[in-house]
């Protein structure tokens, strides 16, 4: 039976899951709770063991709170891996990376969208459309690049001239004039220029 730790960020569009193993799941959780210096997010940590759930999501508290959960996921939560086995590091550091991305996410960027997005539109206006939802991924003036048919689980950041987009099986830069999300019921629509 498998957990999903996702590491949202309130007021961005940053949200990766960390899909594990229950056990797993429960030692990583056990540990912020033991790790951490402030008494509301080990107190917070402890009551989502009262009422277990397969699901984590850092949203669910306050920001200074998730800062906290960041902060001992990156920081003491990370030493302590040294001492265990080759699989728990391998998997635990997947939460480490998403962890640093959530420090790192200020308003929209980076956009992690964790969905399979299939490419509708190719020339100047490059549209990827995903079938389970509403939602497509609109890149706007783009110049001089073979973009891929799909983009899997892609992370959107901001680059000279355009975007990078790191996706399963993709990792480039789009140069482009603007970026258009179009359709998500969760986040509304967005849209974003290239300042020139």
């Amino acid at each position: 039976m498998s957990s999903d730790f996702t590491v949202d960020r309130a007021g961005t569009w940053y949200g990766p899951t960390w899909n594990t193993s229950s056990g797993l799941f429960s030692w990583v959780l056990e540990r912020i709770a033991a790790l951490t210096e402030d008494e509301a997010v080990e107190a917070a940590v402890r009551e989502h063991f009262a009422e277990p759930s397969g699901m984590f999501f850092l949203s669910w508290y306050p920001d200074e709170q998730g800062a906290e959960m960041v902060r001992v996921i990156l920081g003491p939560l990370r030493d302590e891996l040294a001492a265990e086995t080759p699989d728990v590091r391998a998997s635990v550091e997947e939460l480490v990376a998403m962890a640093e991305g959530w420090a790192d996410a200020t308003d929209v960027f980076p956009v992690f969208l964790p969905w399979k997005f299939v490419r509708q539109a190719t020339g100047p206006v490059v549209r990827y459309h995903n079938s389970e939802r509403p939602l497509d991924i609109v890149f706007d003036g783009v110049r001089d690049v073979e973009l891929p048919a799909e983009l899997v689980h892609p992370q959107i950041s901001l680059a000279e001239n355009g975007y990078a987009v790191n996706a399963v099986g993709f990792d480039g830069l789009v140069p482009a004039a603007g970026l258009r999300l179009l359709g998500d019921p969760y986040n509304g629509s967005f849209e974003h220029r290239v300042q020139d």
